[in-house]
């Protein structure tokens, strides 16, 4: 009896183990499940995020470029054309390389902003010595107006002399000779 009743024991026992094991698993299978789906609910609106974060940095990298391409075209193109080289493939050749700035919107980079800072320069030179020649030509053209002739130069009040004096027509006696004072303040010493 003793083999049956271990036998008995041991069958029920296996019996139980299942049982428990059973109770148990869909308990984990559904906290596994759920928490499988609250990650794939965050997945997704991380990738949304990312998404978006991606769109809206094109579109900014967009703009960068609009201006960059935008300063290449117009303020760097006059300084690289006032710009004298002994071949124009330099030119051609550092033209492409601030195109691939552009391309890559590498506004930060060292490079693009001392083309721009140089560009600038130059641009606000070329605006000065514009300024300067203009105001040059003025003057000239306003001084030739003025002084062109005898008549010109009179016209701001001044009367032309109504004689002409020669040396004869200074009257010596109306006061002491030069030289006689000169000789009375040296000989004082």
């Amino acid at each position: 009896m003793s083999d049956q009743a271990n036998a008995e024991t041991t069958t029920k026992e296996a019996q139980k183990v299942p049982e428990t094991t059973s109770e148990k698993m869909p308990e984990n299978m559904s906290n596994i499940l759920s928490h499988i789906k609250n990650l794939e609910v965050t997945k997704q609106d991380l990738e949304k995020a990312l998404k978006e974060a991606n769109d809206r940095n094109q579109k900014l990298s967009q703009k960068t470029r609009e201006g960059m391409q935008s300063a290449l075209d117009t303020l760097m193109k006059k300084w690289m054309d006032a710009v004298e080289t002994k071949d124009e493939k330099v030119k051609h050749d550092f033209k492409g390389g601030l195109e691939k700035l552009v391309s890559q919107s590498a506004e930060d980079n060292g490079v693009w902003q001392m083309m721009v800072a140089a560009s600038s320069l130059h641009a606000r030179q070329q605006h000065d010595l514009d300024e300067i020649q203009r105001e040059n030509k003025a003057l000239k053209e306003r001084v030739d107006g003025l002084y062109a002739s005898p008549e010109s130069r009179m016209a701001g009040g001044k009367r032309p002399a109504e004689e002409q004096l020669d040396r004869q027509s200074v009257d010596e006696s109306q006061g002491p000779s030069i030289w006689d004072d000169f000789a009375a303040s040296v000989g004082r010493f």
